[in-house]
């Protein structure tokens, strides 16, 4: 039911080509109740990078880091809460005897239980720790006087003379209208590209889509790992971020459900998948995300949904192949008795055999990862109505004001100037927080 209510498109969005699955919240909060909490600062790279794409020198000048201080003082992002379930302690004993970079994750939670039950906040944090929007600026919010809709299918903004006075469209069988100074859309870098083309809004409108895909390696060990338990996230590794000029992967994992799991299973057969699935419980894994600098864009069908188009460049591509070839490591390190990748043909090895790595690494990169052979997934939607002080390269402005209408605003991940690289929710909170004072500035 949670995946259904409350993941957009009830989890079964895709790029057009079906190469990568997307993610994303749909409910009160969007995606901050629903995700895993992890809460990293915009890394010193990307913000030089922006301010260079961008043209935005607030994003380099220290003025950006000042709102992301006070976003995350505010949701309490803090490394006290990341006790590490077994998933994660797999991935920290990996790197570890590696002797690569392993560290807490950051996490904005308060009063988390760090058990077992923890796993199950995908679809919602049950004991209230998760620190979502819906907990934070929107109770702000409402306790302020805001009145708020849920269930609103927003169909498009409404001008008059160039500027922004609304927005309509239905709450179930009811039609609504809403009037107002100023309209921020905050829809997410698939809905609010969507909401402007709709409203007649073009130029680099739904363009430099970011998509941050990423798939794992796992394998099968001798104790039981239990995936789908324990802190949402605990550990990462920053070991591979250098790679081609700050555009290499960050390893992760996170908490799988069964029907999750089975579903991303190559399918061959029942008999197989069922074989698979017996081992379900002693399977361990890492992800490796790369930044991607791959460019998608977001379409309108005609029905007025999104569409999404993005096929995974060959950067990107090679990039992902060699961070799960490291990521097989790690959990070979942490004891896995075999290693598989998520591609189609599922090819293994069995670590200790002679040439066993070498010749699947080979394998893997020979079979590929992009246009559906292997499950990517994403989490991480960014960039497709980027800041800019540019309308040649750019949706909006410094003060996240679309180029084509006034009063009309973009607040949320499709703002980036490029892939952020690192789990989004911090950054867009520090993006909401300089846009709103600007915004509350200009309206007072």
């Amino acid at each position: 039911a949670a995946m259904r209510e409350m993941y957009l498109y009830g989890a079964t969005l895709t790029t057009s080509d079906l190469g990568v699955l997307i993610l994303a919240g749909s409910t009160l909060g969007g995606g901050t109740v629903v995700n895993y909490s992890t809460s990293f600062k915009t890394p010193r790279h990307v913000l030089e990078q922006w301010r260079e794409v961008s043209g935005i020198e607030a994003f380099a000048s220290g003025e950006f880091d000042e709102h992301l201080d006070i976003a995350a003082e505010r949701i309490g992002v803090n490394t006290d809460s990341s006790a590490a379930g077994k998933r994660d302690e797999i991935v920290e004993t990996g790197l570890k005897q590696l002797g690569w970079h392993v560290d807490m994750m950051p996490r904005a939670v308060r009063g988390c239980s760090q058990d077992e039950s923890c796993g199950y906040c995908g679809f919602g944090c049950r004991v209230g720790a998760k620190q979502s929007t819906t907990r934070v600026y929107l109770q702000d919010a409402f306790d302020a006087g805001a009145r708020l809709i849920v269930g609103a299918d927003v169909e498009r903004v409404t001008f008059s003379d160039g500027r922004a006075t609304g927005v309509v469209g239905s709450v179930g069988p009811h039609r609504l209208a809403v009037n107002a100074r100023a309209v921020i859309s905050a829809a997410g870098a698939i809905e609010t590209p969507a909401l402007l083309l709709r409203s007649k809004l073009g130029g680099q409108v739904g363009h430099n889509l970011h998509l941050h895909p990423g798939t794992a390696a796992w394998g099968i060990f001798d104790e039981d790992v239990h995936i789908w338990e324990g802190t949402l996230q605990a550990r990462y590794s920053n070991e591979f971020r250098h790679w081609d000029g700050g555009w290499g992967p960050i390893l992760e994992t996170v908490p799988v459900h069964p029907g999750a799991w089975s579903m991303a299973m190559s399918w061959r057969s029942a008999a197989h998948h069922r074989t698979l699935m017996k081992h379900y419980a002693k399977v361990g894994f890492c992800g490796a995300l790369p930044r991607d600098s791959t460019s998608g864009r977001v379409r309108i069908g005609r029905d007025g949904r999104p569409r999404v188009d993005y096929r995974l460049g060959d950067g990107d591509e090679r990039r992902i192949a060699e961070g799960v070839a490291q990521a097989a490591r790690v959990i070979e390190a942490a004891g896995a008795r075999k290693v598989y990748s998520m591609q189609k043909q599922m090819p293994s090895y069995v670590p200790g055999a002679s040439g066993g790595y070498d010749r699947w690494v080979q394998e893997t990169k020979r079979l590929g990862y992009a246009r559906g052979a292997a499950t990517l997934a994403s989490y991480h939607q960014m960039g497709s109505c980027r800041m800019g002080t540019d309308p040649s390269s750019s949706a909006i402005d410094a003060d996240n004001e679309t180029h084509e209408v006034t009063n009309l605003f973009v607040v949320d991940a499709s703002a980036f100037p490029t892939a952020s690289g690192v789990n989004p929710m911090l950054t867009v909170y520090g993006i909401a927080h300089r846009a709103a004072t600007k915004i509350a500035d200009r309206l007072a």
